[in-house]
């Protein structure tokens, strides 16, 4: 992670904030790809397969409780799984140490993959009915990258547990979608 001198700082309420544009410490890298970009790992890319259904349950509760920093964690969550089906297709594995290394994560894939996972990054505001639509945009992206995914790489796809998972979302979260398709 790049540290930052803060510039300006103001304060409102006894709340400190930076008021002006972060400078890095350090120059950003020079480099546009990880350092450290192995081949797609195809036993990573089965477990994230069915991960994403037990976290996709697991968002559920979190968004039913309407505890707002967890449902964004979770959805941070699948978006990394996400992220490992859309790097594994394109042949790399996604560097696990995102905390450490975030530089040129980007560049691994391609502009229409960008944009299609760029869009689950915003919510207008956080209400239960903009957590489902993030929940439910990283459905349509995982179910465009999974048979692929199966198919290149020979893996077996989680059937049970998307259905398990599906079930309990539905009853879980009363604004869920009937069906999800991408049509």
């Amino acid at each position: 992670m790049i540290p930052y001198r803060a510039t300006q700082f103001r304060c409102v309420f006894g709340l400190c904030y930076n008021s002006a544009p972060m400078e890095p410490i350090r120059p950003a890298p020079s480099s546009s790809l990880p350092a450290a970009l192995r081949p797609a790992d195809p036993a990573r890319i089965q477990r994230a397969l069915a991960d994403f259904w037990t976290e996709l349950a697991a968002t559920a509760v979190q968004i039913a409780a309407q505890d707002h920093l967890a449902a964004h964690a979770r959805l941070a969550r699948l978006r990394n799984l996400v992220l490992v089906c859309m790097v594994g297709l394109n042949g790399a594995d996604l560097p696990t140490d995102l905390d450490g290394n975030l530089d040129g994560i980007a560049t691994l894939l391609g502009p229409s993959q960008r944009a299609a996972i760029q869009k689950t990054l915003s919510v207008p505001k956080a209400t239960q009915s903009a957590w489902v639509g993030q929940a439910v945009a990283l459905v349509v992206i995982y179910r465009w990258y999974t048979p692929q995914l199966v198919e290149k790489f020979g893996l077996t796809y989680p059937t049970q547990v998307e259905s398990a998972s599906l079930t309990f979302v539905g009853d879980c979260l009363p604004n869920w979608p009937q069906s999800i398709t991408s049509d």
